[in-house]
């Protein structure tokens, strides 16, 4: 058993790969950009749904629709030539930064999204495109982040993905200077108050790492009992410290008692040093450990505890998880028998019209099945309903985007995720639902639902007065 297990720490290095075999699609959509930097008026359309088909009848122009930065009357290349083109920007982490395995599938869902958008024609009289020129590598810096934008900010109406807590916080001044609306890939809890998101310049969805946290201990004690020792292990910053305080508060709740250990500064990197993690959980063995770090981390930790020997439940959240975990043979086993996975949005295994519009086009090109394909996807929803209402009010402008912000009051994921309301206090809004998984190798995405889309008692009772960590 023990040589079983040295040898999954062997085939870590494997999990390299991991980047690879998720970049199908990481070459963005390219066109060519045209920004605007005028006001202007644009041609309006009617969408019309027949069946599986759409087809879009273009009106007379309407006068008086403003725009100016990343919007043309002239159509997208290779668009509906009947309709104008709103262009967006993605800055992620696409090549060699801690969660580029998760990034790269999860901005080919945004591309696809937006691809499908356009062939059933557009919204709201526009194409929308994401161009290579207009995707920004900042490897999670927040340095090349904020470098980045500045480069894209002119041909740009939004920002389809800011990836990271840290790297939107840098470029949150210059987002403000510029009405930029940003659809972060971070769940950090600080995002729903006004003064740490720009006054709803950011605009998340789904259920932040502190709410998932409380599910998370929930459904453990639920499985369990509250007789378990715990410990809590994770990255620093928001992302190890805000789970940590929701995994506080649901321990609270259920009588835990305080954690075995509490390590939230894993090193920061793709496969950063767990050796510390490793000895402690082997030192204290807690029952069950609650971790949020990325998948290699992962899956070192649970090689190093199970190949010396220990043994744990562990539990991740949705960024500690990739489906290319699955091929590690030798680490199998302790994913199968030890390891749940949360989650914001359904799996592959989801039932949802969104789902099925999802998995669609990511077999169209031949995407293999991931959840964050899926959760790149379901951030987008908030996005068109925003182009719909500035279009509707007569103003694409930076400004009246930021404007039609109040308008987002039940934005549908088409049964992804619960609609989901921007307008009203952080506490009455902010979503409380999640999902655990559980690993199953022969399931596309390698997981099918342990529990089913819930909140939690603990979520449930909260009130959300003000972030649960600061960074």
């Amino acid at each position: 058993m023990r040589t079983r297990w040295a040898k999954a720490l062997v085939l870590l290095s494997v999990l390299a790969l991991l980047v690879t075999a998720c970049s199908q699609d990481d070459e963005a959509e390219t066109t060519t950009t045209a920004a605007a930097a005028t006001t202007t008026t644009a041609a309006a359309a009617t969408t019309t749904t027949a069946g599986d088909a759409a087809a879009t009848t273009t009106a007379a122009p309407e006068p008086g629709l403003a725009f100016d930065a990343g919007v043309t009357e002239e159509p997208c290349e290779g668009g509906n030539p009947d309709n104008g083109c709103i262009y967006l920007g993605v800055i992620s982490d696409l090549s060699d930064g801690p969660f580029a395995a998760l990034a790269i599938p999860a901005v080919a869902g945004v591309q696809e999204f937006w691809k499908t958008v356009n062939a059933e024609g557009g919204v709201a009289g526009f194409d929308v495109a994401i161009t290579a020129e207009n995707t920004v590598d900042a490897r999670y810096n927040p340095s090349e982040h904020v470098e980045g934008y500045v480069e894209i900010e002119p041909n740009i109406l939004m920002l389809a993905q800011s990836l990271g807590t840290p790297q939107t916080q840098a470029a949150l001044p210059q987002y403000i200077e510029d009405n930029m609306v940003a659809v972060p890939a971070t769940w950090w809890s600080g995002w729903a108050f006004p003064e740490n998101d720009g006054n709803g310049l950011v605009l998340e969805a789904g259920v932040n790492y502190c709410i998932e946290a409380m599910n998370d201990v929930d459904f453990v004690v639920g499985q369990l009992g509250n007789e378990i020792s715990y410990a809590v292990v994770g990255f620093p910053g928001d992302y190890g410290g805000d789970y940590a305080a929701g995994v506080e508060v649901g321990a609270a709740a259920n009588g835990l008692g305080a954690p075995a250990f509490q390590l939230t500064q894993v090193p920061l990197s793709a496969g950063g040093d767990v050796s510390e993690a490793v000895s402690q959980i082997l030192a204290t063995a807690p029952d069950v450990v609650f971790i949020t770090t990325g998948p290699l981390e992962l899956a070192q930790t649970m090689g190093g505890v199970f190949g010396a020997g220990g043994q744990a439940v562990f539990v991740g959240t949705h960024p500690t998880w990739n489906p290319g975990l699955v091929a590690q043979e030798a680490l199998l086993p302790a994913l199968q028998a030890a390891y749940f996975q949360s989650g914001f949005v359904p799996g592959w295994f989801g039932e949802s019209e969104g789902h099925d519009k999802a998995r669609a086009a990511a077999e169209a090109i031949e995407q293999s099945p991931n959840e964050w394909f899926l959760n790149g996807w379901a951030s987008q929803y908030p996005v068109k309903a925003l182009i719909e209402n500035a279009v509707a009010s007569g103003d694409l402008t930076r400004a009246g985007v930021v404007a039609a912000i109040e308008q987002l009051t039940d934005v549908s994921f088409e049964g992804m995720l619960p609609n989901q309301s921007y307008v009203g206090t952080p506490n009455d809004i902010v979503p409380r639902q999640s999902i655990i998984n559980q690993v199953d190798p022969t399931a596309p995405g390698g997981t099918v639902t342990a529990s089913g889309m819930f909140t939690g008692p603990t979520a449930t009772a909260y009130e959300l007065t003000a972030p649960c960590f600061v960074p």
